[in-house]
């Protein structure tokens, strides 16, 4: 089978490896069939990680399973199912407790599509395997369009946790959302919109992104004098001067959810954020119990995930659609169950 990788910096091939087999009774074989592009693969194609080329890329996708496991319960061949980014068991201690982005049963950032923990392959090859399928994948229900939550395994989920959750605790949340990223800060300003958010701002110097973001129900001139005015703040950017800003734009007793991978130390103003009692959340977003509630989000309109993915493309077309920078792009191939 073909299974797509970065093999030098800005350099992406088809090679040839093995078709994967089932390892054991709880594992799945499925099929990508719409592939996105995460807003952080930019990035390792470009060799700006700490992750090194040659390595499988991709880690958002639909697919259709083609094998299940003697114990698989929940799948079965020609369901369409969602792949969540992170390799996860459902059963040690971290699992249960909710945080399977530590499980233990697998090595440490065990995941498709970085050398991280293990080599998992990515999800745009033609068949990958998955280890704990019961644990791990989410059948589409019937109707909803693969494309549009081609990215509910990472980004599309992401962005509905980092803006709905503080939300939900804060009547009329005044909402700014600090963009960036290829789709992170445009998904979160409709995420916003969804959860109810009592105003939303957006911040970002792409005119394209800005265009996306009021299309979504955001304002994209908050002005000058941020400092202070917001009661939720959604940091979707990889500039740590921008989360600087946003940290500062924090009212006393606000949430700043930073969704935003920055490799380096940035300068955090702590004293600050200190006398004003707010809190910050970081970390690897826990994707699979949040999937259903995004497809239903997807599927009543209440977001519009294709708004940020208008490039749909053929595999023969990935090489040199994956690198292009502005917006994300889909690989699609046909099923075949």
């Amino acid at each position: 089978m073909q299974e797509l990788i970065v093999r030098d910096p800005g350099h992406l091939a088809w090679v040839e490896v093995p078709t994967p087999r089932l390892t054991s009774p709880r594992s799945a074989l499925v099929r990508p069939i719409a592939s996105a592009s995460c807003d952080l693969d930019r990035r390792l194609i470009a060799g700006l990680t700490p992750f090194k080329p040659p390595f499988a890329l991709g880690h958002e996708c639909v697919a259709e399973v083609l094998e299940v496991g003697a114990d698989v319960r929940s799948v079965k061949r020609g369901d369409l199912v969602s792949v969540p980014w992170k390799i996860a068991c459902g059963e040690c201690r971290q699992c249960l407790a909710g945080r399977a982005t530590a499980c233990t049963t697998v090595p440490r950032h065990a995941a498709y599509g970085v050398p991280a923990g293990g080599n998992w392959g990515g999800l745009f090859a033609e068949v990958v395997q998955v280890p704990f399928a019961d644990a791990m994948l989410v059948t589409l229900p019937p109707g909803l369009n693969p494309l549009a939550v081609a990215s509910a395994s990472d980004n599309l989920t992401d962005a509905w946790v980092a803006a709905s959750t503080p939300i939900a605790t804060r009547q009329d949340a005044r909402v700014l959302v600090v963009g960036g990223t290829e789709s992170l800060g445009v998904l979160a300003v409709q995420m916003a919109v969804a959860a109810g958010a009592g105003s939303v701002d957006y911040l970002d110097d792409n005119d394209y992104r800005r265009d996306l973001a009021r299309r979504s129900g955001a304002n994209i001139e908050p002005g000058q004098v941020l400092d202070e005015r917001y009661d939720v703040v959604v940091s979707a950017t990889r500039d740590p001067h921008a989360l600087h800003r946003g940290l500062l734009a924090l009212a006393p007793g606000g949430h700043c959810s930073c969704i935003g991978i920055i490799f380096d130390d940035p300068k955090i103003p702590l004293f600050g954020l200190y006398m004003r009692g707010v809190t910050l959340s970081v970390g690897a977003c826990n994707v699979r119990p949040h999937i259903r509630k995004v497809f239903d989000l997807v599927g009543s309109g209440r977001c519009d995930p294709l708004m940020v993915s208008p490039t749909v493309v053929s595999c023969d077309e990935a090489t040199d659609a994956l690198v292009q920078p502005l917006a994300k792009c889909i690989v699609v191939r046909e099923r075949i169950t």
